[in-house]
């Protein structure tokens, strides 16, 4: 480190990494490109020095400043020993700068080293599912880039969902077309242009409430002006749009000395910054794992996410409620780390309590069926040995679980549990593809389009219409009512106004079911609502709801009883159900 001022003088000498127990590589390409020098495309990869343990540990990735034409990725000082001491592998990397590269061109690079510190970390020990970003002045605009527009990380094949948080310090650039609007500054039109695509680059421009943002951490050099006009806006709106993010002032540090003495003993900003990589890094264990079935194709794919110790109980050891989470159509168990944020806002909230979720990767647009062949038996895995399997694994409690899931998965979550709802404590079917009808014959021509995508050979070649009555949500329900009062399941039927799949027609026939047959649930029509994207709000409703259920099931159904007996003399009104609503 070069002495300016009061900045702190002592270098950072291999000495001093073997006192501190960390192995150095520098240099390493993350990615050749012709007519582009490689060391713009270098890194520096400090790791902690070989100890023989297998234990996967979080990856950082710090991007230096230098106003998008300078810098170089040694501007890292000590912040090395601040964070692989800690437990993390700590990467610098240098990106393409201008004149050479436009500022697309330097997030797309910077995207790159994250893409190779992912497919490489089992070389270096690093956790490919727990990466974050940390960048100072341009790179800071740059990681906070990187955090919300995802076509970057996505071109370099980076999971969007691996990345756990965003640490920005001191940048100007977060809403770019308002700073062009009132800068008197030439220097900011010279560096990224005035046209139309400056949004392409804009943080601000590509926050949005339905999509997917890691954690922010955002600091300001104290007193500057750009705080009130940029950076706390930007913060803002982030949490305006559901996602965490939390703004400090540096005290007593200017533009550089907050990136300077970042890794010093005594550093506020770096005891900051470790506390918050620790909680975000700690917050939830994600892996993927498989079983051998005779129910299903085999190996059976599937996801786990356990909560955090922050988030456990004094009784740790005790297993946990096992939550399943079924995915849509054409989706995988990769749904379960593309929304793993949204489990660990609502443990940090205390929507849902600590539970094991699990999301195996199911047929596509198979419904989670048992096959009128018997080919694949889904309902019957679902019910018996995949919560059972998952409590042994992965330390969770087969007495205790729940079923829940979004479009083919909702219909699904219901169908599993309403044939055995012994077997569950909740069930909750978002944007549920619902039959709007009690018997086959009674669908409404509108729904003749659907048959061969939702029905296929599942349900026999031609539909077996009893069969299909017999894995009919609304149906089973009609035809045994009582053994669903009885079980005490808890009910969530839950659909956007506005599904693109007419899948609010079918909802709200099941809920006019469930209410004529005096089976308690709860229902909701959230108005404007699509079928997707689907809101943060909706999936954290949700998970209340489960939440009140997993915590005691004689207290989720005196909720749910409240709730039906407000609305049963209006509903009675209406008459019996019709086969369209």
């Amino acid at each position: 480190v070069v002495m300016d001022g009061d900045r702190p003088a002592a270098p950072l000498t291999i000495g001093r990494l073997d006192a501190a127990g960390i192995e150095v590589r520098h240099d390493v390409v993350y990615g050749e490109m012709p007519g582009v020098d490689a060391q713009r495309r270098s890194l520096d990869l400090y790791t902690p020095a070989q100890t023989g343990s297998e234990e996967r540990i979080p990856i950082v990735l710090y991007l230096h400043g230098g106003g998008w034409s300078a810098g170089d990725k040694e501007q890292s000082f000590l912040q090395p020993l601040a964070f692989v001491p800690e437990g993390f592998v700590y990467a610098s990397a240098n990106y393409r700068l201008r004149p050479d590269a436009t500022v697309a061109q330097m997030a797309q690079s910077a995207a790159d080293a994250a893409g190779w510190l992912v497919r490489n970390a089992a070389e270096f020990g690093g956790d490919p599912h727990r990466l974050f970003l940390i960048g100072h002045s341009a790179g800071a605009h740059l990681v906070s880039l990187l955090g919300t527009n995802w076509t970057f990380l996505e071109r370099a094949g980076v999971d969007l969902p691996s990345v756990r948080g965003v640490v920005s310090l001191d940048t100007a650039v977060y809403d770019l077309p308002k700073l062009l609007a009132e800068t008197e500054l030439d220097f900011y039109r010279m560096v990224f242009g005035t046209g139309e695509d400056v949004e392409e680059v804009s943080p601000w421009h590509h926050v949005r409430y339905d999509a997917l943002h890691p954690p922010f951490l955002i600091f300001y050099s104290e007193g500057r002006p750009a705080a009130h006009t940029q950076t706390i806006p930007f913060a803002q709106r982030l949490r305006d749009a559901g996602h965490a993010a939390t703004v400090v002032e540096a005290i007593g540090r200017d533009h550089g000395g907050l990136n300077a003495y970042l890794g010093t003993q005594n550093d506020a900003s770096t005891a900051r910054i470790v506390e918050f990589l620790r909680r975000h890094a700690d917050a939830s264990t994600y892996a993927e794992s498989a079983l051998e079935s005779s129910l299903v194709p085999s190996p059976l794919e599937y996801s786990m996410l356990r909560p955090g110790p922050a988030f456990l109980p004094d009784g740790a050891d005790a297993a946990l409620p096992i939550l399943l989470f079924l995915h849509g159509g054409n989706g995988d168990r990769r749904w379960l780390a593309s929304n793993r944020y949204l489990f660990e806002r609502a443990w940090e909230l205390g929507l849902l309590p600590p539970v094991v979720v699990a999301t195996p990767s199911a047929a596509s647009l198979g419904y989670y069926m048992d096959y009128h062949d018997g080919s694949e038996m889904w309902t019957t895995l679902l019910a018996g040995e995949f919560p059972r399997v998952v409590g042994a694994r992965h330390g969770g409690d087969p007495e205790r679980v729940a079923i829940a899931g979004y479009s083919m998965g909702g219909v699904g979550a219901l169908r599993v549990s309403f044939k055995n709802p012994e077997a569950f404590v909740a069930a909750a079917g978002m944007a549920a593809g619902i039959e709007p009808a009690l018997a086959f014959d009674e669908l409404p021509a509108w729904y003749e389009g659907w048959k061969g995508a939702r029905l296929g050979d599942r349900f026999g070649t031609p539909v077996d219409a009893e069969f299909w009555a017999e894995n009919n949500p609304a149906s089973i329900a009609a035809v045994n009512p009582e053994r669903l009062r009885a079980s005490g399941l808890a009910i969530l039927v839950e659909c956007g106004g506005e599904d693109q799949f007419h899948n609010h027609i079918g909802n709200e026939f099941l809920h006019r079911v469930l209410t004529e047959q005096r089976i308690p649930h709860e229902y909701r029509l959230v108005h404007g609502e699509a079928h997707v994207p689907i809101a943060p709000e909706r999936m954290l409703a949700t998970f209340e709801f489960l939440g009140r259920a997993l915590d005691g099931p004689s207290e989720a159904k005196r909720a749910a009883r409240t709730r039906y007996d407000a609305l049963l003399a209006p509903m009675q009104a209406m008459g019996p159900p019709e086969s369209t609503p």
